[in-house]
């Protein structure tokens, strides 16, 4: 009877580190996918910057001021 107690915690035992080991994995890598769509997100975030520079320095009037005004509100959303 001792023996089947023994086999029994340690199937238990195995079960939960195996348990806890998946979610720690799991975690990981959401974390990993959550950074990459961060720096993804910051790396948008500067490509328009630099576009909307590059307009405000080639618009001469306030037509194309405007232009380069709406472009960049409508990136704001990200």
């Amino acid at each position: 009877m001792s023996v089947l107690k023994t086999l029994f915690l340690a199937v238990l035992i195995s079960t939960f580190v195996a348990a806890c080991g998946s979610a720690e994995r799991r975690s990981h890598k959401s974390q990993t996918k959550t950074n990459k769509s961060q720096t993804e997100l910051n790396e948008r975030k500067l490509k328009i910057a630099d576009e909307y520079e590059k307009c405000i320095d080639k618009s001469s009037d306030e037509a194309e001021l405007a232009k380069c005004e709406a472009r960049l509100k409508a990136a704001g959303s990200l």
